[in-house]
């Protein structure tokens, strides 16, 4: 008799196994369009190790990093690499770049774990108090605020925190993230940008779940409201949110680059849009298959334990 346990660990590995296709067309798309961006690499690494490169110099380079070879031969040989773990080496500081990402990783999954928790406090309360008092005040601040959260631009909205809370109350540096030891108004840019959906989101699974058969039944017993919220309706209405929550952490995860450099905090998307300028592809292809990897783990584990906490959602 086949257990719930060989079932789940089937499922885990039918999913892996429908991952790695995706894995590997990031990583390929990504190779390719390096190394069809204009500039060419191997005289930007001549230009570094000699003042003024010759022409064989430069092909020197040229062929002792394999750039002479097919696009898809480099690319097999980087995956190749890629699978014992090694990413090859920043050309901006040859330092290997697995330890590029892993110093800079802590303080993005710092922004994108405060951000996280501000989306679901935000998104949660609003959510729950417009479905609760549906038609009043309340109700009408959450609509309006969810139409301005998904028309806002986040780098717009960021830099008016940074003009508000930088230069003119001086609360947070304007040119630098390095002393500041939480990143909470970055945190509060993203999380209110990307609440305007989980809001929306939230009313509506509360306001499905109030209308039900089993609430009306208890309200008719004498069943105090607050337990119907908390201890019925809540439970019911919040768990499809989770796995919303989890692809949600994924996107603030990879969508940091952009507040990170606008709040100068050192974390990997500023990393990855510094390396981009510099044209260090090394970096730029390793954080891209880092991001994927993490991803697509972290909806795979909230898929895993929406089905543990609730089996009805294996199927949905």
């Amino acid at each position: 008799m086949v257990t719930e346990g060989e079932v789940m660990l089937k499922g885990i590995g039918e999913r892996l196994f429908t991952l790695i296709p995706v894995l590997l067309a990031i990583s390929l798309i990504t190779f390719v369009l390096g190394s069809m961006s204009s500039g060419d690499t191997a005289r930007t690494l001549a230009e570094k190790k000699y003042d003024r490169p010759t022409y064989e110099q430069i092909e020197e380079i040229r062929t002792e990093m394999g750039f002479d070879r097919p696009v898809l031969v480099q690319y097999a040989s980087w995956l190749k690499d890629a699978m014992r773990g090694d990413l090859g080496f920043s050309y901006s500081n040859d330092r290997p770049v697995v330890d590029e990402i892993f110093q800079y990783f802590p303080k993005t999954l710092q922004l994108a774990l405060l951000s996280l928790l501000f989306l679901i406090i935000i998104s949660f309360t609003l959510g729950i108090l417009s479905a609760v008092f549906s038609g009043s005040w309340i109700d009408k601040i959450s609509r309006i605020y969810c139409f301005w959260s998904v028309s806002m631009p986040e780098f717009w909205f960021g830099l008016i925190l940074l003009y508000i809370f930088g230069a003119r109350l001086g609360l947070i540096s304007v040119l630098g993230g390095s002393s500041t030891k939480f990143p909470v108004i970055p945190a509060l840019t993203m999380s209110i940008c990307s609440g305007g959906i989980y809001v929306r989101l939230i009313r509506t699974n509360m306001e499905e779940v109030l209308n039900k058969g089993y609430i009306r039944a208890a309200r008719a017993k004498g069943v105090s409201e607050y337990k119907i919220i908390t201890k019925h309706a809540l439970k019911n209405a919040t768990l499809p949110v989770i796995n919303k929550l989890g692809i949600g952490f994924g996107s603030l995860l990879a969508g940091s680059a952009i507040i990170e450099s606008i709040f100068s905090w050192n974390g990997l998307g500023n990393l990855a849009l510094e390396s981009v300028k510099l044209k260090d592809y090394p970096v730029v292809q390793g954080y891209v298959l880092f991001m994927a990897v993490f991803m697509v783990s972290i909806n795979m584990a909230v898929d895993i334990l929406c089905g543990i906490i609730d089996p009805r959602l294996k199927n949905g």
